[in-house]
């Protein structure tokens, strides 16, 4: 029969302590994975007068859960793309309008996806941070 020794057990049990509230740290990491979502999303966001971009929020972690979302009136037409009529004059932009479809932007979209290809990495330092 061979002997063996597993050093480190100490700081395991140490760090673990500090996790006594497992949904504590849960709600943690899942408030700072909302936010680099919601900062993501920020920094995919085209900019006009700057109230889209600047409206980007997350909801407080709720039953291992947290919501990003913009509420800005015109957020779904630029996530998704829309429709306009062709010949309407925009005295906004001072142009009439020459595309039927405008395509969407994709900020939202983007941002889980690259939240989720970095989930990871992501995870594993907001935890240490956690530990530390």
């Amino acid at each position: 029969m061979a002997d063996f020794t597993i050093s480190g057990l100490d700081a395991l049990d140490k760090a673990l302590g500090k996790l006594e509230n497992s949904a504590e740290a849960q709600d943690k990491l899942l408030a700072q994975m909302g936010e680099q979502l919601a900062g993501r999303a920020k920094n995919l966001t085209p900019v006009d007068t700057g109230a889209l971009r600047n409206n980007w929020k997350r909801t407080a972690p709720k039953e291992g859960r947290v919501e990003v979302y913009n509420n800005t009136e015109y957020a779904a037409h630029v996530e998704w793309g829309h429709r306009q009529k062709v010949g309407r004059f925009v005295p906004a932009i001072g142009k009439r309008l020459k595309q039927p479809f405008v395509e969407g932007r994709h900020m939202l979209r983007d941002a889980v996806k690259e939240t989720e290809d970095n989930f990871e990495a992501d995870a594993m330092t907001i935890l240490e941070g956690l530990l530390s």
